[in-house]
């Protein structure tokens, strides 16, 4: 295997891997929170911080990664970020203290691989955009249905440390094979030394592309976060609820495979941003209906769960294809990502208080429709546009 073939096995090996990284730990959590909950002695509702510590360290850091990678160059800031977070997965299983110091370290980690993944893939392979976005998007869906599932399980036959300790594995040998593309840093740092001095806070179209990506992530994590009580609440048994959620997650395996070849192709991607919003809008309406039908709510995850993916993919395909730089890449994926995860963290907080005000989840299903149409609006309004960023910002 020649060198420029195994430089290009070990990026693509690369890409794969961080995709994986980039929800698995984070999703794993959810279904062993009981047995941490026992084995610290509290009650697992007191820990429902774990899953919302990493969120909000996506919405306060992402904004400082392009400052960081400038100086660095991505490769090695994806590298130290992939050390951060492998650190604080492990340090999970030690104590208390340790738990959630290292829950915000994953939260820190994986942050820097949101941000800089799709800059990554506009600077290393500009002509691949939507392969390259595929590759990582399916990893991330697949490995984060597959920590969702089988963390439990894992947990039940051992116990919820090894669970962590098996994911902690998964990321140090993501690190170990991201090594060799170091390589290419030294070769792109020269690159970076004349800085573009963009600022997408004052950009409308980049906004526009913060909106729409912020309140469908908020749409997303209330979903997640509710999906299964609203099951529940309708005669549901928890346990079918629970395979509900799986599917939920399973099926966004489906849009990567799709949605960013076609949004590469499509020079106007607004009946994607439609559809997806559309399907959305459809299943939010059938939560309406309180139907005790297991085949009701398969259908309803199913719809859901595609739509959002959909939705996510294609946010993710237009940070490369909307910037002509790994600058404006980066820069544009920091502020969107930032703005998104902080109204993420929201979601499921907002919707929650007001089904406790309002005593049934209406009010809160129609508040969801509202802000599904707000963010179709936001992103076909963005498709008005080519680029972000022209040579006057």
């Amino acid at each position: 295997m020649s060198k420029t073939h195994r430089q290009g096995f070990f990026f693509l090996l690369g890409i794969f891997l961080l995709g994986a990284c980039m929800r698995m730990p984070i999703t794993s959590i959810p279904s062993i929170i009981n047995e941490i909950a026992k084995t610290i002695g509290t009650n697992a509702s007191n820990l429902g911080i774990l899953t919302t510590l990493p969120l909000i360290c996506f919405g306060l850091i992402s904004i400082i990664v392009p400052l960081i990678s400038q100086r660095l160059g991505n490769e090695i800031t994806i590298a130290i970020a992939l050390l951060i977070l492998f650190i604080g997965s492990y340090l999970r299983i030690i104590n208390i203290p340790t738990l959630f110091i290292g829950t915000i370290m994953v939260g820190m980690g994986i942050t820097f691989i949101n941000v800089l993944l799709p800059a990554i893939v506009t600077e290393l392979a500009p002509n691949k955009i939507g392969m390259m976005t595929s590759i990582y998007t399916f990893s991330l869906a697949l490995f984060s249905s597959i920590g969702a599932g089988f963390s439990a399980p894992l947990a039940k036959a051992t116990n919820w440390q090894f669970a962590i300790q098996v994911l902690s594995f998964l990321i140090l040998t993501t690190f170990i094979l991201w090594l060799p593309n170091l390589r290419t840093a030294k070769i792109n740092a020269k690159k970076t030394t004349n800085v573009e001095k963009i600022n997408p806070w004052c950009n409308q179209s980049a906004w526009l592309i913060a909106i729409y990506f912020g309140l469908s992530s908020l749409v997303f994590y209330t979903l997640v976060a509710w999906l299964p009580t609203i099951a529940i609440e309708s005669g549901i048994s928890e346990t079918h609820a629970s395979l509900l959620a799986g599917l939920f997650q399973l099926v966004s395996i489906i849009p990567p495979f799709i949605v960013p070849t076609l949004a590469v192709k499509m020079t106007n991607r607004s009946p994607v941003i439609i559809i997806s919003a559309a399907t959305t809008i459809l299943g939010v309406v059938a939560l309406l209906f309180s139907i005790n039908s297991i085949s009701y709510f398969i259908v309803i995850n199913a719809l859901l769960g595609i739509a959002t993916s959909t939705t996510f993919t294609l946010t993710m395909t237009l940070f490369g294809l909307k910037t002509k730089t790994t600058t404006q890449t980066a820069k544009l994926s920091g502020m969107v990502q930032a703005i998104g995860y902080l109204l993420a963290a929201i979601g499921p907080i907002l919707t929650g208080t007001l089904k406790n005000i309002t005593g049934s989840w209406y009010v809160s299903e129609i508040f969801i429709i509202l802000v599904i149409i707000i963010f179709m609006m936001a992103g076909i309004l963005a498709e008005k546009n080519k680029f972000i960023f022209n040579s006057n910002n």
